[in-house]
C-alpha cells in the first residue's frame, strides 16, 4: 500500500462519486482527510452526495480531520479577491490541514485551492490525474469511459488534460463538439 496522505475537497470528492471510483483511491493514498466543511458540503448537497458521503463513513482510508487553526483558515479566506461567504471553505480547510498535519498533497480541482496549496508548499493534483494515476496503476483498462462519466454528470474538467492522458495512453481524445454536448446536458 502506498505511504502517501492526501486531504480532499469537495469538488474531488464528488467527481470520484460521479465516476463510481471513491474506493478505488485506496490505490493510491493509504489516508485521505476529508475537513469539516468539506462534510457539510456533501451534507448541503443532499441526496445527489450520498454516495460521498457513504463512501467516507465505509472506507477506513477515509478520515474526518477536525484539527487545523480555524484562524489560518480565516485568514487564508481574507485573501481572495471576491470574499463571497461559503465560498471555498473547503479548500482552504484542506489546504490549512495539509500544512499543518501529515498530508504531502491537496487534492482539489479548485484553481485558487491549487494556488493556495503551492502558497503552503504542497503538492496539488484534481481528480483527471487520480484517474490518470490508477490507470497507470493497472487499476482501470481505460481511462476514457471515466472522464465521460464526470461529464455525463456535468463535473467540468479541463479538456486539454484529459485529452494529452488520453493520447499518452493511446486513447482516443475527446472533441470539443463531444465535450461541449456533455456540458449542455
Amino acid at each position: 500500500m502506498p505511504d502517501l496522505v492526501a486531504t480532499i475537497d469537495t469538488s474531488v470528492l464528488v467527481s470520484l462519486q460521479s465516476a463510481e471510483l471513491l474506493g478505488a483511491v485506496a490505490v493510491l493514498f493509504n489516508r485521505i482527510l476529508v475537513p469539516v466543511k468539506v462534510r457539510q458540503e456533501l451534507k448541503q448537497g443532499g441526496e445527489r452526495n450520498q454516495t460521498a458521503l457513504r463512501a467516507i463513513g465505509e472506507f477506513a482510508f477515509f478520515e474526518h480531520c477536525d484539527d487545523y487553526d480555524q484562524a489560518l483558515v480565516q485568514l487564508l479566506l481574507q485573501t481572495r479577491k471576491q470574499l463571497k461567504k461559503g465560498r471555498d471553505e473547503g479548500e482552504a480547510e484542506a489546504v490549512i490541514q495539509a500544512a499543518q498535519g501529515t498530508a504531502r498533497m491537496v487534492l482539489t480541482d479548485d484553481e485558487l485551492g491549487r494556488d493556495w496549496a503551492r502558497m503552503h508548499t504542497r503538492e496539488c493534483h484534481g481528480t483527471i490525474w487520480i484517474c490518470y494515476h490508477l490507470r497507470l496503476n493497472g487499476f482501470l483498462i481505460e481511462l476514457r469511459p471515466y472522464f465521460l462519466k464526470m461529464l455525463q454528470h456535468r463535473r467540468r474538467q479541463p479538456l486539454p488534460e484529459m485529452n494529452q492522458y488520453l493520447q499518452e495512453l493511446g486513447e482516443s481524445p475527446i472533441s470539443p463538439e463531444e465535450y461541449s454536448n456533455y456540458m449542455k446536458k
